[in-house]
């Protein structure tokens, strides 16, 4: 693994912050992040897991989002805990109809907020969801890993056909099942505690076929709690693996092989996803130093499924960058 570049100190009137002479600060103080997705106008959102008394200024269970124009204008959008229930909000996508989907692994279920913030229960799951993904045909994929470890796997992974109420099973038994996606050739999915990742290929007839170990991350010495987090996809179909616990970003190609490890301002990084004007920079949320960062990735990113955006003329994007510059600034 590449040795961390060398923090470089930057003077406070320099607004986008030097993390590193590679990463640069996009945002700070955002307690327990995960999740990053691109949302409408280059957004960038992310769910604030925990509350952690060093960062007062958002509470576990606040989605936020900051735009990587203005490092540090960070916007609280809403808070997943409702109906007596504390949030614990772990990942979000942006659904077919518009809508942000959150896992919550407080409310064991999929939350469906509106574009006023409005949340509203979209399907229950039976452990507790920690990431999903659309397929381009509207699927909603999702791992379900609340409760599941190394010596209790009773972790799961489930599909919500479009359209449907009732979930498909898609495997289980897994020790703390996490980052999945989803492209129209396969589904690949993260077992953290067995630092593997796991494909199923789609097959002609429909359906998938059955699970195939696609990688097994190299494991870090003397660290004790690590393993795949979150991931996403790059034009070339490479695969970018946020290895928590590693301090690294790994970069797998179509099939499962390392092509590149880049390594990150921090121990734990949770999840990723690219943005930009050309979808050529790479957002990472750090557990460990509560924080946003981002640098040019050797690819652009693949197309994201349904983030709404200007140039389709949306009313949905309209009313989520309505809603997102108007919300309180951190």
């Amino acid at each position: 693994m590449p040795a961390y570049a060398e923090r470089r100190s930057v003077p406070e009137s320099n607004e986008s912050k030097v993390v590193t002479s590679t990463w640069t600060l996009v945002a700070d103080g955002v307690s327990a992040p995960e999740g990053p997705t691109l949302g409408p106008d280059g957004w960038i959102l992310n769910v604030c897991s925990f509350s952690r008394p060093e960062n007062p200024r958002v509470v576990g269970g606040d989605i936020v989002a900051t735009h990587p124009d203005r490092p540090g204008d960070t916007r609280r959008l809403f808070n997943t805990s409702f109906g007596g229930v504390e949030g614990i909000p772990a990942a979000l996508a942006f659904g077919p109809d518009g809508c942000l989907y959150v896992t919550d692994e407080g409310h064991r279920a999929i939350l469906r907020a509106n574009d006023d913030g409005e949340l509203t229960v979209h399907i229950r799951s039976p452990n507790g969801p920690n990431d999903l993904s659309f397929d381009s045909n509207g699927n909603l994929w999702f791992t379900d890993p609340w409760g599941s470890d190394i010596d209790n796997a009773i972790g799961c992974v489930y599909v919500l056909p479009s359209g449907e109420r009732a979930l498909e099973q898609v495997a289980e038994g897994l020790a703390f099942p996490n980052g999945i996606v989803t492209t129209d050739e396969k589904v690949i999915y993260a077992e953290t505690r067995t630092n593997r990742l796991w494909c199923h290929r789609r097959v002609p007839e429909g359906g998938l076929g059955a699970a195939e170990l696609f990688a097994e991350l190299s494991h870090q010495q003397g660290v004790e709690v690590q393993g795949p987090d979150g991931m996403c996809l790059d034009v070339q179909g490479n695969l970018y693996v946020a290895h928590f616990g590693a301090g690294c970003v790994r970069i797998l190609d179509s099939y499962g092989t390392e092509l590149d490890c880049l390594a990150v301002p921090g121990c734990n990084p949770t999840n990723l996803c690219f943005g930009g004007a050309d979808m050529a920079t790479l957002f990472v949320t750090l557990d460990d130093t509560d924080e946003v960062v981002a640098r040019r990735a050797p690819h652009a990113g693949a197309s994201i499924q349904f983030c709404p955006q200007r140039q389709q003329h949306s009313g949905a994007c309209d009313g989520w960058i309505d809603f997102i510059t108007r919300s309180p600034a951190l």
